[in-house]
């Protein structure tokens, strides 16, 4: 699972890893945007071993009580899915705090949802209840650790994009003594909104769909200027939720402070991203031609790629196609929800390459039946596949620039307003950036 992980992601990044506790009772609580592949990834970067609270709707069958326990996995049940069912959750509890007392890690989605979208579902009481229940069976003397993980997706949906892990320091259960001797419910509250801070913290939370889609908007158009300006690294994918966080509170402080201006800026993006999408073109193509008026122009080098590479491509493609193309299938198939189409095309892909690349390798030992040139084929494998996956990439942003070209050339007075367009909501961006920094040094200060 860790190298399919590697795998899958283009990049990880994990920040304060150090702050996991190694050993005794650990509560792990994270954002849950992408349903059984945010248990996969936390689990593997706990190095110890964790159970699961999995909804207690997957373990109706016969084969699912024996199988899930095996992985580890405690049901629970939730109102929304069988209120009668909830009495079973008195066994739930016994269970977590029979595994916290022996030192154990639980890991748990507080939201009791997965939804990809970039804000935080209301926390549930449950975690805090478990983790203060165990302390309190045992006079607060276990020495539970609470530990909040945001996971940040580029797209978790699809393969070869970006993964930024974000961990907060552990939270002291011991520290809810005093409230939970006085008022156990108080202190279950207590404790649950300090998650809700801690996690809300960890990713990125908007609340309006709305103010998200303007970040969105905001984040395409200005963010890489933002990182250029503040001498950050495009791969430095702190830096990149720092400047989104930036981002997120500069809109909140202006739709607050100058609701009308944002509402009319809003528009005008709005309108940019439509007019491009009717061109047929990204607002990524226009950024290029502001830079260089020559971007489209191909070169000797690409043309080399292309005619150099491509038996090396084609060689890739018939021995890793079918094993990468039939987990998407697969997932379709499987699920019409989207936040099951990633870890299920993830999983589903990892036993295929296991399977295709098995078969591939017995076949050729057999045809060959020497063990170089079957060890040389088996390293082939995924070597070629990865340049094949590469090249791909590279032709087809060969091809998209000499359909730009095309669309430049036809539509260049259009073309010409939506740079200048751009170029205005830059400095829009840069102006508003000004203000705010100015406001943050000044809180006193108030906008016109």
């Amino acid at each position: 699972m860790r190298m399919t992980i590697r795998v899958f992601f283009r990049s990880i990044t994990i920040k304060n890893q150090e702050a996991i506790p190694k050993k005794g009772p650990l509560l792990v609580l994270a954002n849950h945007p992408s349903t059984f592949l945010d248990p996969i990834v936390i689990a593997s970067l706990l190095n110890r071993q964790v159970y699961f609270l999995a909804k207690g709707e997957l373990f109706k069958s016969g084969f699912a009580k024996w199988f899930f326990p095996k992985l580890r996995m405690i049901p629970v049940y939730r109102k929304q899915d069988d209120p009668s069912q909830m009495s079973k959750n008195q066994d739930t509890f016994k269970k977590c705090f029979e595994h916290l007392e022996k030192g154990g890690a639980i890991l748990m989605f507080p939201e009791g949802i997965s939804i990809t979208e970039r804000k935080l579902r209301p926390i549930k009481t449950g975690a805090s209840r478990i983790v203060l229940g165990a302390e309190a069976n045992n006079d607060f003397k276990l020495n539970s650790s609470i530990i909040t993980i945001g996971l940040n997706y580029a797209n978790p949906h699809q393969f070869n994009k970006d993964l930024f892990i974000n961990i907060d320091n552990p939270i002291h259960v011991s520290d809810y003594k005093k409230v939970y001797e006085s008022d156990n419910f108080k202190a279950a509250e207590n404790l649950t909104e300090e998650i809700r801070k801690r996690l809300e913290m960890l990713i990125i939370a908007i609340e309006d769909d709305k103010t998200d889609e303007l970040v969105k908007n905001i984040e395409t158009l200005y963010k890489y200027k933002l990182t250029k300006d503040n001498g950050f690294s495009r791969d430095d994918l702190f830096a990149d939720f720092t400047l989104t966080k930036n981002i997120v509170e500069s809109v909140l402080y202006f739709k607050q402070t100058q609701p009308e201006h944002v509402k009319s800026l809003g528009t005008r993006i709005e309108e940019y991203f439509t007019n491009l999408s009717n061109v047929g073109i990204n607002d990524i193509d226009i950024a290029r031609s502001t830079k260089n008026r020559n971007f489209m122009t191909g070169n000797l080098k690409a043309v080399a790629t292309i005619i150099l590479g491509f038996p090396f491509y084609v060689y890739g493609l018939i021995n890793n196609i079918l094993p990468f193309e039939i987990p998407s299938l697969i997932a379709k198939k499987a699920s019409k929800s989207i936040e099951f189409r990633g870890p299920i095309a993830m999983i589903s892909g990892m036993f295929l390459f296991i399977i295709f690349y098995s078969v591939q390798i017995s076949c050729f030992w057999k045809f060959t039946n020497s063990e170089a040139y079957t060890l040389l084929y088996a390293l082939s494998l995924p070597l070629s596949g990865i340049f094949g996956y590469w090249y791909y990439q590279v032709v087809s942003k060969i091809r998209n620039k000499w359909l730009l070209l095309s669309k430049f050339y036809n539509k260049s007075v259009l073309i010409s307003k939506l740079i200048n367009e751009r170029e205005q909501l830059i400095a829009e961006f840069d102006k508003a950036r000004n203000e705010y920094a100015q406001a943050r040094t000044n809180p006193l200060t108030t906008s016109k």
